[in-house]
């Protein structure tokens, strides 16, 4: 699972400065590249949010038992 959620990180950096230079190059609107920076911008707060709840369990070695 933090794999998955550095590989998360990886493409929303990708995402954030893919907008910028799409920007630059006239190849998308603002308005556009405004919203795929925000959406970088949210999954990756979402991400590490994620990690933290992760490395918490991971302390607590918290286990699902089936009853």
């Amino acid at each position: 699972m933090i794999k998955l959620c550095y590989a998360l990180r990886t493409i929303t950096g990708l995402l954030a400065i893919g907008a910028v230079g799409s920007i630059e190059l006239d190849q998308i609107g603002l308005w556009t590249g405004f919203l795929q920076m925000m959406l970088g911008i949210t999954t990756w707060l979402l991400t590490g949010y994620w990690l933290d709840e992760c490395k918490f369990y991971e302390k607590k070695k918290v286990r699902y038992e089936k009853c």
